[in-house]
């Protein structure tokens, strides 16, 4: 599975990898899928950066993200 993938990729980032391994495992795999999910690399990397914006905002979720009152 790409789950520890992500926690990988997030190595970088120490605060951004504790937020992700904090997160239920649903909210792990929905993350891995949007991520590994495209085919393209270009792709899976500007989802991985869609993810840590997310992240950095304080949200589990692009859905609660995208939500969200601007």
């Amino acid at each position: 599975m790409y789950i520890p993938k992500v926690a990988t990729l997030l190595t970088a980032e120490p605060e951004l990898q504790a937020f992700f391994t904090a997160l239920t495992p649903g909210y792990q795999r929905e993350w891995a899928r949007f991520i590994f999910g495209a085919k393209a690399e270009a792709t899976q990397e500007r989802h991985f950066d869609v993810m840590k914006t997310v992240f950095k905002a304080g949200f589990k979720s692009k859905r609660a993200y995208d939500q969200r009152e601007k």
